[in-house]
């Protein structure tokens, strides 16, 4: 599998709709950035018009364009092979143009369209090459002859790129075609090369395609002028620099100019996220926060302070701005296309808290279900386009230790197709009725339904019993390829190290610990399986508080605020992306 890193920058100055980036990039050396970008496009720019205004001609070939790419070295001659093998030994060749009625070669770089016909006569044998640290990236503009385009007919194998371009134009339905090759550097036998004939060509570009190692591409009735450029202008290129350079102290200075008289400069870099205090208005929060996650140095908290800040209408003259933001390198995978996989098995395991508050959240659930299999079913992986998404589910229900109840008669934690129940014998309690494990998967919707719909609890105080419905959720038999557990709450755990908003008397002591252990314990069991967390809530502070104390242990565990109504469509959108991005 090839592995490509990428940096992307973006300069969104002084905007208040942030990117999801990773590093906030210090500000004072905004003014830089953006002159630097807009430097470099201002130079593209203009070196691109230097032939322009100096030497050049342009040759009116029919659908061929090799501009504005790059002709590179005096043309060859030779024949079609030796055109090829000069390509693949220039670094910077991207493709190159064999012309068989002179028998001359013209290496080229960032190549654009091509056509096989042109008016000085004969036929133009093209050749393009897509070095392995463009993939999947590599995009020509113009065509999209991938499968993910319409195809006209089926895979047609065996054929020449002659064969491939008469086979697009006996078909009225064919707007262009891509010539699939096996590596000719070692074979020249053309039996395992593939044509298809695509509709619908869009000009966003095609895309690699898992086995090949080159491609040749057809663009029907594509009329486009090649440059050929004259010789060069020592002095051109020197009055096109000093324009460069005028421009870029023109920008440099107003850049400085807002920043001086308008803007106000933070430093902010990745740390945590910002945690409410109750005591404190919402108003009055949001701006501390904001202040204090630059001296804190989090970006990440500035994020989440914004956020509040917007919903609490705190004032834009009291909101400092960021420059700049930069993402940090990220490593993307090339998959691997097996045809050979047809199921992929997902486990999806609801835990949802049962207390009295619940009731809107707990209905919500249920009517998730039957969409979540839905849409899982629906689901087509790249990668494994063959395979179909199967989805076994399970539950776990929490109560609290209260006396509430005790007299539904239930354990504290029960679990779908649970018979093993655990005691728990204390001073305060004995023999209570506490943790149901040796819990099962079910693919009945209708009886996982029925099961969710009992009834709630009391829920007495804040804190309730998640601990022991991780545990439970843990003593299940995970075996599937993916796994996902998703806790539905509006309240922390027990303990004094994950929320201080209410003091428990029964379960918190003096170290920390609640009626259960500590939840780290039965987190870090689903992390060593392979479980992703995640915890939906309904944004208080204390269960934010938690699951901030959470991600200490489970750096992945995902939490995030949704209203009741969007929960079936936040667990499809995160199952999507862990299956996606577990098969690249």
């Amino acid at each position: 599998m090839n592995e490509r890193k990428v940096s992307l920058v973006g300069s969104h100055f002084c905007s208040l709709k942030l990117w999801q980036h990773q590093t906030v990039v210090d500000p004072k050396y905004a003014p830089f950035l953006l002159t630097g970008l807009t430097a470099s496009k201002v130079m593209l720019l203009l070196l691109s018009l230097l032939p322009l205004v100096h030497g050049g001609k342009f040759m009116e070939i029919q659908g061929v364009s090799a501009a504005p790419g790059t002709s590179f070295g005096d043309s060859l001659t030779g024949n079609a092979a030796s055109c090829q093998d000069a390509c693949d030994k220039e670094m910077t060749c991207d493709c190159a143009l064999f012309d068989p009625l002179h028998g001359s070669c013209k290496m080229q770089a960032d190549c654009l369209y091509f056509h096989p016909d042109y008016e000085g006569g004969g036929t133009l044998e093209l050749y393009i090459k897509l070095p392995p640290h463009l993939w999947p990236f590599s995009v020509f503009p113009g065509t999209n002859a991938n499968r993910d385009g319409q195809d006209v007919t089926a895979d047609k194998k065996g054929m020449t790129e002659q064969d491939c371009v008469d086979l697009c134009y006996q078909s009225s339905d064919c707007q262009c075609a891509v010539l699939l090759t096996k590596d000719r550097r070692s074979s020249a036998d053309p039996a395992d090369d593939h044509c298809w004939l695509q509709s619908k060509c869009h000009p966003e570009g095609f895309k690699q395609m898992k086995g090949a190692q080159d491609y040749i591409t057809f663009v029907k009735d594509a009329n486009f002028a090649a440059y050929q450029t004259g010789s060069g202008s020592l002095v051109m290129l020197i009055v096109c620099l000093v324009v460069v350079l005028l421009m870029c102290v023109v920008v440099t200075a107003l850049v400085l100019y807002y920043m001086r008289n308008k803007g106000r400069a933070y430093r902010a870099i990745l740390q945590d996220l910002a945690v409410p205090k109750e005591e404190n208005s919402r108003k009055e929060y949001a701006k501390e926060q904001l202040l204090s996650s630059f001296s804190r140095k989090s970006g990440v908290g500035y994020l989440s302070s914004l956020e509040l800040a917007l919903e609490a209408k705190v004032s834009n003259s009291d909101i400092p701005c960021v420059y700049s933001l930069h993402k940090v390198p990220e490593t993307f995978k090339v998959p691997q296309i097996d045809t050979s996989v047809t199921s992929l098995k997902v486990q999806l395991c609801f835990v949802l808290d049962y207390t009295g508050s619940m009731k809107t959240q707990i209905a919500q659930a249920k009517d998730s279900v039957s969409k979540i299999i839905e849409a899982m079913q629906k689901m087509k992986i790249a990668s494994l386009p063959n395979a179909a998404v199967d989805v076994e589910m399970a539950a776990v229900a929490y109560f609290d230790w209260d006396a509430e109840t005790r007299k539904l008669g239930r354990p504290v934690v029960s679990v779908f197709g649970g018979r093993e129940v655990k005691e728990e014998h204390s001073d305060t309690l004995t023999a209570e009725k506490f943790c149901q494990l040796g819990g099962t998967w079910t693919k009945d919707t209708s009886a996982l339904q029925k099961w969710i719909n009992q009834g709630l609890g009391h829920g007495g105080k804040v804190p309730e019993e998640l601990t022991g419905a991780l545990l439970a959720a843990a003593n299940l038999e995970w075996n599937a390829d993916e796994k996902l557990m998703v806790v539905i709450t509006d309240a922390p755990c027990h303990g004094k190290d994950y929320s201080t908003v209410e003091h428990d008397s029964f379960c918190d002591k003096s170290t920390g610990l609640t009626c259960t252990g500590r939840p780290e314990e039965p987190l870090q069991s689903l992390m060593a399986q392979g479980v992703t967390t995640v915890i939906l809530h309904t944004g208080e502070a204390a269960a934010v508080s938690m699951c901030q104390k959470l991600q200490q242990t489970d750096p992945k565990l995902i939490h995030e605020k949704v209203s009741p109504s969007e929960t079936a469509k936040k667990v499809v959108s995160v199952l999507e992306s862990k299956v996606r991005n577990g098969q690249n």
